[in-house]
């Protein structure tokens, strides 16, 4: 019997627009209403429509609810909000959880939806998060370039 290993990658889906946030500094944690689980320490980002493509990663911390999050956090797109719980809504739907971005590197090459369906690593573009993502897509094998640590170039 083998020894299943805790997944440390997922793929999730984002928005271009709240991508683009991130890359330009601005958004600093992903909102999520669902736990990712505490073992997975990298989100490979999925760029919904018209992108289509895996094209950024990121490293996460772990997951904050609100009022967790650091005073110096708190002026970042979003996170004041979230921390005094407004995102949440009637019934428990919104944000519940936090996940700081602590690098994020840009691929060498984007892996568009059509690439990852010809490859058979996916059916369709994913709408919660996939688990294993370097092991079953192959893709700890593509070569990251533009890392940075939020303003600091990655050595």
């Amino acid at each position: 019997m083998t020894k299943k290993i805790p997944p440390t990658d997922i793929l999730i889906s984002i928005y271009p627009k709240h991508v683009d946030n991130i890359v330009a500094q601005v958004k600093n944690h992903e909102f999520r209403k669902y736990l990712i689980p505490a073992t997975v320490n990298r989100i490979w980002i999925y760029e919904t429509a018209p992108i289509s493509a895996i094209r950024y990663c990121a490293i996460i911390g772990p997951g904050k609810r609100p009022g967790e999050l650091a005073e110096d956090d708190l002026d970042s797109l979003n996170n004041r909000s979230f921390n005094n719980r407004e995102t949440l809504k009637t019934g428990g739907s919104g944000s519940q959880l936090a996940y700081k971005i602590l690098e994020l590197y840009r691929l060498e090459s984007d892996l568009t939806l059509e690439i990852l369906k010809e490859k058979g690593w996916f059916k369709g573009a994913p709408q919660k998060y996939n688990f294993g993502v370097r092991s079953s897509a192959g893709l700890g094998k593509e070569i990251l370039t533009e890392g940075w640590m939020y303003g600091r170039p990655m050595v």
